[in-house]
């Protein structure tokens, strides 16, 4: 009797992380160098800006200098996103500079609580415009899907066709920071809310063979916290650590850099991040090809 194999579709599900995500670009790079396939991209806030970028070049180097290239301009200064990064990020500075930032983040809490987002999607559109081509998802190299989460329903949505920046943009909103995005009749927001490393969505796409990119923080233990505001914020992050490691177990392989505790707004670690993703992925190498060959795909 001749034994029939189905090939291997691989999906590569890149989670939300901010300037964690940078670690995708690192895992990326082990794949190409090592002719890993990949046939289906999804992504979630970070994971679907850089897995937009490579579905629609099929190139990391390309990537990579785009989002560089950014960086080396005044956008983060500009647009005040450093604002974002908490005191202890900053506990390198001189006392003034410390009593400056404090005063500016009293602002910022105070901004967050009168207005729908402390950013307006200018700043979003602006780095989108810069890292993206004006394309539609359906004209990706590689298929791509982005996730991201209907404010109005609570229902998750994925988006594999349209404005690729539109789609990007909308996976990206954190929930006020930055303003929901409009599409069709829904309000859309940061697709880590609820799946925060999208495998399930690549299994929708296709995929029969999922690697799952995880650059979240490990939760921390034994905090002190002190006030209600804290707690609210700790009793998300455990209610969003505990769903993610559920939607992992649907994976077949896990990538989880060593990422530490980089704030999401701090783009600064850029080198860090991708070193700590290639390392961490070129671990997992061997593993991943001899998953692969017991499904017969052939490098």
């Amino acid at each position: 009797m001749v034994r029939l194999w189905k090939k291997s579709i691989v999906g590569l599900a890149l989670g939300a992380g901010g300037a964690k995500g940078f670690a995708h670009l690192g895992v990326l790079r082990v794949f190409e160098r090592n002719h890993l396939p990949i046939a289906i991209i999804t992504g979630s806030s970070a994971g679907a800006l850089v897995g937009a970028m490579y579905a629609q070049s099929g190139s990391v180097d390309k990537a990579e200098a785009r989002i560089r290239e950014l960086l080396a301009t005044d956008f983060i200064k500009r647009h005040r996103l450093d604002l974002m990064i908490p005191h202890k990020e900053r506990e390198h500075q001189k006392i003034l500079e410390r009593i400056g930032y404090f005063v500016k983040q009293e602002f910022v809490l105070t901004r967050s609580f009168t207005r729908m987002s402390f950013f307006n999607s200018e700043i979003v559109n602006e780095a989108l415009s810069f890292l993206l081509d004006d394309r539609d998802i359906e004209e990706t190299e590689i298929p791509f899907g982005a996730v991201a989460v209907d404010y109005l329903s609570g229902e998750r949505v994925l988006i594999t066709e349209g404005p690729i920046r539109q789609a990007v943009a909308a996976s990206c909103c954190i929930p006020g920071i930055f303003p929901p995005v409009p599409l069709n009749d829904m309000l859309l927001v940061d697709g880590s809310v609820i799946s925060r490393v999208p495998v399930t969505e690549a299994r929708e796409m296709g995929a029969n063979f999922v690697v799952g990119v995880d650059v979240s923080s490990a939760m921390k233990k034994g905090l002190d916290i002190r006030n209600g505001l804290e707690l609210m914020f700790r009793a998300d992050e455990i209610t969003g650590y505990y769903l993610n490691q559920q939607n992992l177990q649907k994976a077949d392989i896990i990538i989880r850099p060593d990422v530490g505790r980089v704030h999401w707004a701090d783009f600064e670690n850029i080198d860090n991040m991708i070193n700590s993703g290639s390392q961490t992925t070129e671990k997992l190498t061997a593993e991943i090809k001899q998953k692969l060959r017991r499904n017969k795909f052939h490098f």
